[in-house]
C-alpha cells in the first residue's frame, strides 16, 4: 500500500524540523500532533477516491508545513524524497512574498496543477483544522478561518465531489 521505509524518513524528517513546536490548540501539544492527524485524515479521505500514490499521499501530509514552519527547503524535501513530493509540498506552502489575502488563493491554483493526493492533503488539513475552534481567536479570525475553509472546500472539491461533502459538513458545524 505504501513504501514504509520512506513514510519513516518523512516521519523522521518533520520531527527534525519541527522540534520544539508545538499547536496553537490544544496548548503545548507537540506540533508532530498536526501533520499526524492530517495524515490520518488524508488516508481516511484517500479510502473514498480512487487509484491513490499513498507515497505521495502520506508523505505530502506528513511534510505539509515543512516548508512554511521551518528552515527546510525544497531543494532538502526533493533530495531526500524525490519531485513528486517536494513540488507537492510546495503547493501546499502559502507563498510569503504575495499579499496576505491572496495567498490560500495562490496555494489552491498551484494544487490543482498537482496530482489529486496534495489536494486531498489539503482538505484533511482544514478538516482537521476545523474539529473545533480555537478559543484564543477572536470571532473575526474564526469567521475568516471559516471563510477561507469554504473556499478550499468550493475550489478543491469540483476535484474531489466524494470529500466535498464531508469537509462542508465540518465547516457547516464549525
Amino acid at each position: 500500500m505504501w513504501n514504509s521505509n520512506l513514510v519513516t524518513e518523512a516521519i523522521f524528517f518533520a520531527n527534525k524540523h519541527h522540534l520544539g513546536q508545538t499547536m496553537t490548540h490544544p496548548e503545548n501539544m507537540p506540533y508532530s500532533a498536526h501533520y499526524f492527524g492530517v495524515a490520518l485524515e488524508a488516508i481516511n479521505f484517500a479510502s473514498l477516491v480512487k487509484n491513490v500514490d499513498y507515497d505521495l499521499l502520506i508523505c505530502s501530509a506528513i511534510l505539509h508545513d515543512t516548508l512554511e514552519d521551518t528552515e527546510a527547503s525544497h531543494a532538502e524535501i526533493e533530495s531526500v524524497f524525490g519531485k513528486k513530493i517536494a513540488d507537492g509540498v510546495r503547493a501546499l506552502t502559502k507563498n510569503k512574498y504575495i499579499e496576505k489575502q491572496d495567498q490560500m488563493h495562490d496555494s489552491l491554483n498551484r494544487i490543482l496543477r498537482e496530482p489529486k493526493e496534495i489536494a486531498i492533503v489539503k482538505m484533511a488539513d482544514r478538516f482537521f483544522n476545523l474539529r473545533d475552534r480555537v478559543p484564543s481567536w477572536t470571532e473575526e479570525k474564526q469567521e475568516s478561518y471559516k471563510q477561507e475553509a469554504q473556499m478550499i472546500c468550493d475550489i478543491l472539491g469540483k476535484q474531489l465531489p466524494e470529500l466535498q461533502k464531508i469537509l462542508q459538513e465540518q465547516i457547516d458545524k464549525y
